[in-house]
C-alpha cells in the first residue's frame, strides 16, 4: 500500500513555512519512500517550488465555501496520477505544520475549520497529527471548544515550547496524545547561496511586519528606529550589514523605510530557496531579527543573535538555547542597544557566544528525532 500524506498550512512565501515544508517532505520519504506526500497549493505554493521539492498536488480549490477541487475526482486515478494530483479522499495521514494559527492572536476560524476537518478525518479512518507548533492562548469559548474538538480526534499534538504545551492543557486538559517537542527545521541541510551580498564581515538584518500589526502601539512605533540604530551600529562598526526578506512584501517595506533613513542605504537579499537563506545565515557573523525560523537557521548553526518577538513562541526559543538575554526591547537605550551588539561585533565575544550554543543545539536535535520518532511508531502501529 502506497502511503499518502498531506502538509498542511505550510507554503513557500514565508521561509519559516516553506522550511517546515521540506523538512516534514524529507522525513516522511526518508522513512516512508514510496509515499506520496501532497499540499493543497495556493498562492504560496507556485508549481516550480513544489516540483523541485517532488511535491505532489492536493487538488483544492474553495470558493464561496464551495471546494471546487473535487471535480478532479471525478478523473480516473491513473490519469489524476499522472499529472501529479490526490484527491482528499487517497490521503491516509494530515500532518499540520501551522507554525502558529492556532491562537487568539490569530482569531477562532482556523482553529474551528481544523476542528470541522478533524471531525470529519477522524470518520473518514485518517490519522492527524499536529507537528511542533505554537499554541495558544486559547481565551475565547469559541476557541476553546475548538481546541477541544481538535484534541478529541487528533492522534498526536505536538506543543513546540512549554507556554503552548500550558496553554494547550489549560484549555483540552492532559492527555496521552500531547507531547512536548521542538520546532523541526533545525535538521535540515543549508544550501550556499547562489549570489550572496557583496561585502565582509556579514550580518543579517531580518524584519518582521508582524512587529508591527501583532505589538503595541510603543513597539510598532520603535521598531523602524531600532533597527535602523542597529544598522547604523553596524556601519560604524566597519561591517557588513544587510536586509534578509524571510518572508514578503511586508517585511520588504520595512527594510525600505529603514534605508531610506539611513546615509548609506542597505542591500536586500530576498530569500528564494529557504534553505539557501539558512546557508547564507550560516556564512554570517551575527543576525539581528524578528523571524522566527531566521533565529533558528542561526541559532542551529551556532551564529548569534539578537531577537525581537511579538509572542510567547521567541521568548520559549531564547530560553532553549539558554541566550534569553539575547532577546531585546525595541525601546532599549542606545547604551543598552550597543553593549547587546557588542558580542556580535567583537570577534572574541563572537566566538565564545557559537561555542556556547553547541550543546543546546545538539540536545534539541535530539528532540526533533524523538519527535520523528514517535509518530512514526505511531504510524507503523496503525499500518
Amino acid at each position: 500500500m502506497t502511503l499518502t500524506f498531506e502538509i498542511r498550512k505550510a507554503g513557500f512565501e514565508n521561509k519559516g513555512a516553506a522550511m517546515m515544508l521540506i523538512a516534514a517532505s524529507q522525513e516522511v520519504k526518508g522513512r516512508y519512500p514510496a509515499a506520496r506526500v501532497a499540499v493543497a497549493p495556493d498562492a504560496t505554493s507556485p508549481y516550480e517550488l513544489r516540483a523541485r521539492y517532488g511535491l505532489w498536488h492536493r487538488a483544492e480549490l474553495v470558493r464561496r465555501g464551495v471546494d471546487l477541487g473535487k471535480i478532479v475526482q471525478f478523473a480516473p486515478g491513473k490519469l489524476r496520477h499522472r499529472f501529479g494530483f490526490v484527491t482528499e479522499s487517497e490521503v491516509d495521514i494530515i500532518l499540520d505544520a501551522a507554525g502558529l494559527a492556532y491562537s487568539d492572536q490569530w482569531g477562532a476560524q482556523h482553529t474551528e475549520d481544523l476542528a470541522r476537518r478533524a471531525v470529519a478525518w477522524k470518520r473518514a479512518g485518517k490519522r492527524l497529527i499536529l507537528l511542533p507548533q505554537a499554541l495558544g492562548p486559547f481565551n475565547t469559548d469559541r476557541i476553546r471548544r475548538a481546541i477541544n474538538v481538535v484534541a478529541d480526534h487528533a492522534d498526536l499534538i505536538f506543543a513546540r515550547d512549554k507556554y503552548s504545551l500550558e496553554n494547550l492543557i489549560g484549555a483540552v486538559g492532559g492527555r496521552a496524545s500531547i507531547r512536548l517537542a521542538p520546532d523541526f527545521t533545525n535538521l535540515l541541510a543549508a544550501i550556499p547561496p547562489a549570489n550572496p551580498p557583496r561585502g565582509e564581515k556579514l550580518v543579517a538584518i531580518v524584519p518582521n511586519a508582524r512587529m508591527v500589526d501583532k505589538t503595541s502601539d510603543d513597539v510598532s512605533g520603535n521598531y523602524t528606529g531600532f533597527l535602523r540604530r542597529a544598522a547604523s551600529m553596524f556601519q560604524s562598526a566597519g561591517m557588513t550589514a544587510f536586509f534578509l526578506i524571510h518572508e514578503g512584501a511586508g517585511d520588504r517595506v520595512l527594510a525600505e523605510q529603514v534605508n531610506a533613513q539611513l546615509s548609506e542605504p542597505l542591500q536586500i537579499w530576498m530569500a528564494g530557496d529557504p534553505l539557501e537563506a539558512k546557508g547564507l545565515i550560516g556564512k554570517c557573523g551575527g543576525l539581528v531579527g524578528s523571524r522566527y525560523h531566521a533565529l533558528i537557521s542561526a541559532l542551529s548553526q551556532g551564529v548569534p543573535v539578537i531577537g525581537t518577538g511579538w509572542s510567547h513562541k521567541y521568548r520559549a526559543l531564547f530560553e532553549d538555547y539558554g541566550c534569553e538575554n539575547m532577546l531585546i526591547d525595541v525601546s532599549a537605550s542606545e547604551e543598552g542597544l550597543e553593549a547587546r551588539l557588542r558580542p556580535l561585533i567583537d570577534g572574541s565575544q563572537r566566538a565564545a557566544l557559537s561555542d556556547e550554543l553547541a550543546e543546546p543545539g545538539a540536545r534539541i536535535k535530539d528532540g526533533v528525532r524523538q519527535m520523528w520518532k514517535d509518530v512514526f511508531q505511531l504510524l507503523d502501529k496503525a499500518a
